[in-house]
């Protein structure tokens, strides 16, 4: 009976020895966890140029489509104006689309005739003004750590898996200084952001490439980004313009 005593000891003995001994491994695991995330979310927020803290500003973009081949198709700009989160204008010039589009407290507006604004377009507006977008919740996300260089600088490359999704999240590279420089997508589809430059506190891209694997599909040049002050009709639709019910749904067209 003593020596059952013994065993039993030295069983409950070893489990808290074993406890003891992964607790810190699992701690760490945890904090390195939460980490990845805080600095994905941080970069999220810092490469963005329409955050809530930001004030009014200008933007014009030189933009170029390329064909399958890699191939240019089609140069065209973007013009944008940005005084909130719902307070916005684009003027939008290309061979395959040209319209205004503007969001303000009385609702969605656009050019007569015209339709949704395509989706290589809208890309492209969204790879300079708010490359990494997602919630602010990432407690149930999984981060997987992997490395990469561009041009000679070490990356660290974080990927965000939710379980619940069926497909591989996004992966964002980012520099020693947290700067994300490139993100791949779940379709071997990339976007390389360069000549990064300070606006207002946050990190812009002058220059992005979209790449679908080794062929180049996209580039955008940002050729002026400027604080502005509001006018009372900086905002206000045109005649030629009529109200818009599709501008924040997942219907799309694409580039002819």
């Amino acid at each position: 009976m003593q020596e059952k005593a013994h065993s039993r000891s030295r069983i409950v003995l070893s489990a808290v020895v074993i406890l003891i001994a992964t607790f810190p491994t699992i701690h760490a695991q945890t904090k390195d966890a939460e980490a990845f995330r805080q600095r994905v979310l941080r970069e999220s927020h810092l490469s963005r140029i329409n955050d809530v803290d930001m004030k009014p500003w200008n933007l014009k973009i030189k933009f170029q489509l390329f064909d399958p081949m890699g191939k240019s198709a089609e140069v065209g700009t973007i013009e944008e104006w940005w005084g909130g989160l719902t307070l916005w204008k684009q003027r939008i010039e290309s061979p395959s689309y040209t319209a205004t589009v503007i969001e303000n407290r009385e609702g969605d507006f656009r050019t007569q005739g015209v339709g949704p604004i395509p989706l290589e377009i809208r890309a492209i507006e969204q790879s300079v003004v708010y490359p990494m977008p997602m919630g602010e919740d990432l407690n149930r996300t999984i981060p997987h750590l992997s490395h990469a260089k561009l041009a000679n600088v070490a990356l660290d490359c974080i990927q965000l898996d939710d379980p619940p999704m069926p497909v591989p999240s996004a992966r964002f590279c980012l520099d020693s200084d947290s700067v994300v420089r490139v993100i791949y997508s779940s379709n071997s589809s990339s976007i390389v952001r360069s000549r990064t430059k300070d606006f207002q506190g946050h990190t812009v891209a002058f220059l992005v490439t979209a790449n679908m694997g080794s062929v180049t599909k996209a580039k955008a040049e940002v050729s002026e980004l400027t604080e502005i002050k509001l006018t009372d009709d900086m905002f206000t639709p045109s005649t030629d313009m009529a109200r818009a019910t599709d501008m924040h749904t997942s219907k799309v067209t694409t580039a002819r």
